[in-house]
């Protein structure tokens, strides 16, 4: 019980001051400061967890629920761009946006994206303090 609590107030998982939807099995995060690239276009990423990514498309990506993408990740931080290369699947298209599920993230990629959290989290707390 205490755990759920913990997770409901984001303490649970390092996901303090995420962007959080208690009806979603990982945390989602802003995608400022980031883009995607899928066969050779680059796209603004709306938001990324652990599990998957949503960003913007042109109306004609043609891309379907189900399909398997390649894409890089580049998330900028101050001290660098942390690229984090990976294989997803469609789960959800519309108009003008694309999100896709990881497929089995490798060890390399999980790595990358816990830089990419504590580069988020420390840029937080740096903003917290300057205010």
């Amino acid at each position: 019980m205490i755990n759920q609590l913990l997770m409901k107030l984001g303490l649970g998982d390092g996901s303090l001051n995420a962007e959080g939807d208690t009806r979603r099995k990982f945390i989602r995060y802003p995608g400022a400061q980031a883009d995607v690239s899928v066969g050779g276009s680059t796209y603004s990423l709306r938001d990324w967890s652990l599990g998957g990514i949503s960003f913007e498309t042109l109306p004609d990506a043609r891309l379907l629920v189900g399909d398997s993408i390649n894409f890089t990740l580049r998330f900028r931080f101050p001290q660098g761009v942390v690229a984090v290369e990976q294989q997803g699947r469609v789960v959800r298209t519309g108009k003008r946006g694309i999100a896709a599920a990881f497929v089995m993230p490798d060890a390399d990629a999980r790595k990358a994206l816990e830089r990419v959290l504590d580069g988020y989290h420390a840029q937080n707390f740096l903003q917290s303090q300057v205010a």
